[in-house]
């Protein structure tokens, strides 16, 4: 899809940037395919190779590929737009990381879920809460299990997400992006991993 894409736009030399070694090899012609599923994509790879005046495939290891990385979880969010002309993306290199400014100080110094945990532990509601806020709460506290001192957050899959105030949620985006954590997903399916889809708010 990407290499179609790539036509669409005209593109006549092209870097692919890849983090699995085999496919990368494959594509190459270096390493044989010999899956009968997978020869049908080999030939159509080779037909689209043909349009190109340069094409290059590059091996990047998973812990250089920052860019392939966020650029392929972009890719697959958004729908292919098939004849649609799509403006060229332009990439701006900061200084810094964008999440130090998606984690927000509570107004009020208690955590996002404080009024959740509150009325799970004791049926109580905040003071000024009407009624409309006083239903939202017992709604929202269905979906939470209170264990000791921690809320969890159940997930759909019977999972629970452990909820977590600002300075934690800034302690483990930090570790995360740093390196100290290694995992094998990309950023979206990493920040619902860590946080849930409501968690953050």
């Amino acid at each position: 899809m990407g290499l179609n894409m790539a036509i669409n736009l005209d593109v006549h030399e092209l870097l692919v940037l890849g983090y699995s070694d085999l496919l990368i090899r494959q594509a190459r012609g270096e390493w044989e395919t010999r899956d009968i599923k997978l020869i049908l994509y080999k030939q159509c790879l080779e037909d689209l190779i043909k349009k190109f005046k340069s094409i290059e495939f590059r091996y990047i290891p998973r812990f250089h590929n920052e860019l392939a990385d966020a650029l392929a979880t972009l890719a697959s969010m958004l729908p292919y737009p098939g004849n649609t002309y799509i403006d060229p993306l332009e990439i701006q290199v900061r200084d810094q990381h964008g999440y130090f400014n998606i984690i927000a100080v509570e107004a009020d110094g208690e955590p996002w879920y404080h009024d959740i945990k509150q009325f799970i532990k004791s049926r109580e509601y905040p003071l000024h809460a009407d009624r409309d806020q006083k239903r939202t709460i017992r709604r929202l506290a269905n979906g939470f299990l209170l264990s000791g001192d921690i809320l969890y957050k159940r997930t759909l899959d019977l999972n629970l997400l452990r909820c977590v105030n600002n300075q934690e949620a800034e302690t483990i985006m930090n570790e995360v992006h740093s390196g100290v954590c290694g995992p094998h997903m990309n950023g979206y399916v990493l920040a619902k991993k860590l946080f849930g889809q409501d968690t953050i708010g």
